[in-house]
């Protein structure tokens, strides 16, 4: 009998080993991506987190200066622009890209002659880089050659400067921006729109609804959800945009369309002031996370109907 339980003792306590290496070995799978991730993602944060709140040489940690930046940051007048600019150009692109989007997910979910080649042709401004994509607006605004420039010209009795009137700048570089971002938000609106039953439609026309309580009893009901996604993803995009305002103008004419990138890439990697800058980071890095939150939470609340 103690033979028997001794060998029985020695299967539990083999199982149990076997059982606790055999639960660890996905989390070695993962331990190296998840290290990765914190070395590229969160430690970088926490560095920006710990240079916010001192005095910088370069890169070289100085003093500690608490709050010192932070409150330089929202005295200085150029920041307020800087906020208006951002907030400006966040919801200006999303007020155009997003309706654009939508319309073309529902014309591209209609049976026409030639419609996959209507969708490969709208894709390419979303595969095109920012770097060609303010190039190509650039020359199109261009005053001396631009076709938009000449257009307004003519309709103007002058050649409008697009890009280099304070005025018009800002909406210059939306009407880039919104050329090249309306793709992403499409192709997930049409993605969405290829999940809805037709059983759906088809009991709503027996019931005498139109084409617009089919669109806003079935249709948007449906792809919402989706919808609210995209219009996350590309808010935080345009918020934190940086490359595409910076080529097309550089920030200027007079500031009016530097954003808060701009403002984190010039204080940081031309005035070299990595303090002032990583305070400036952690501001729009706040402002992501309210944004995000506000968002979540109405996406919760939708999905409880």
């Amino acid at each position: 009998m103690e033979r028997v339980e001794a060998s029985t003792k020695k299967r539990v306590v083999g199982g149990r080993r076997q059982g606790q290496a055999s639960s660890l070995f996905p989390w070695l799978l993962v331990l190296p991506a998840v290290l990765l991730v914190v070395l590229v993602t969160f430690f970088p944060i926490l560095q920006a987190i710990n240079l916010s709140f001192h005095q910088t040489n370069y890169l070289r940690q100085g003093r500690f200066v608490g709050l010192q930046h932070y409150l330089s940051f929202f005295a200085d007048p150029l920041s307020r622009q800087n906020l208006k600019n951002s907030f400006a150009f966040t919801f200006g692109s999303l007020a155009f890209s997003l309706p654009l989007a939508l319309g073309l997910a529902l014309l591209l979910n209609r049976p026409f002659p030639g419609r996959a080649m209507f969708r490969t042709i709208l894709i390419v401004p979303w595969v095109v880089s920012q770097l060609l994509t303010a190039l190509l607006w650039r020359w199109l605004d261009s005053p001396p050659f631009g076709p938009l420039a000449y257009i307004l010209g003519l309709l103007t009795s002058s050649r409008v400067d697009i890009l280099g009137t304070p005025d018009t700048a800002l909406g210059g570089v939306i009407l880039a921006n919104v050329w090249r971002t309306f793709p992403y938000a499409m192709i997930l609106t049409l993605a969405a729109l290829q999940t809805i039953p037709n059983e759906l439609y088809e009991a709503a026309r027996i019931d005498g609804a139109g084409r617009w309580n089919l669109f806003r009893y079935v249709t948007f009901p449906m792809i919402q959800n989706t919808f609210l996604i995209a219009t996350i993803i590309l808010s935080i995009h345009y918020f934190n945009m940086i490359e595409l305002p910076l080529i097309l103008t550089g920030g200027g004419p007079v500031n009016r369309t530097e954003l808060l990138g701009l403002r984190v890439y010039r204080e940081a990697f031309v005035l070299f002031k990595f303090g002032f800058g990583s305070a400036v980071a952690m501001i729009m890095f706040a402002v992501n996370i309210v944004v995000s939150l506000a968002y979540i939470r109405i996406l919760r609340a939708e999905s409880r109907y």
